[in-house]
């Protein structure tokens, strides 16, 4: 699959991700895991990632130079975190920090597992993504379109 078809199945699946249309969002995740190699997935989960990036920059603004995006996880007093959910939140801070190398490892560790936990993670990484981007769109028509201040 080339590069622009596969980048407009992305936006498509998002599009659905965000409106909360589930059986939609697999139904495009299944056209794009069945047209791509290894590589090509890990490129789509890092447009997916640049996509939940864009919304923490709508909800927050720019960090500072010296800042970094982190993304907290539930409380573990509270239950274990699911590690597709763990997978996600450090895929988009890895990303959103401009760090390819952790990206890549979190990657890699997820496709080298089992095809339910790596379906699980990309999954994962989708949810997050639909979830942040509502968050930004709910945030900015609350605030006539002025995204919060960054939390430093």
């Amino acid at each position: 699959m080339d590069t622009f078809r596969r980048s407009q199945l992305v936006m498509e699946m998002l599009r659905h991700a965000v409106n909360g249309n589930h059986d939609e969002t697999m139904r495009v995740l299944g056209d794009i895991v069945r047209a791509c190699d290894g590589q090509q997935l890990y490129s789509v989960c890092c447009g997916i990632a640049d996509a939940a990036r864009q919304s923490l920059i709508k909800l927050f603004g720019h960090p500072s130079p010296e800042g970094l995006w982190a993304l907290a996880a539930g409380d573990p007093d509270e239950g274990c975190q699911h590690p597709a959910h763990t997978f996600a939140l450090r895929f988009v801070a890895a990303y959103a920090n401009g760090d390819k190398d952790t990206c890549s490892a979190l990657y890699l560790a997820a496709y080298r597992a089992s095809p339910a936990d790596y379906g699980q993670s990309v999954t994962a990484l989708i949810g997050l993504t639909g979830y942040l981007t509502r968050a930004a769109i709910e945030e900015l028509a609350a605030n006539d379109g002025s995204p919060a201040p960054h939390p430093h």
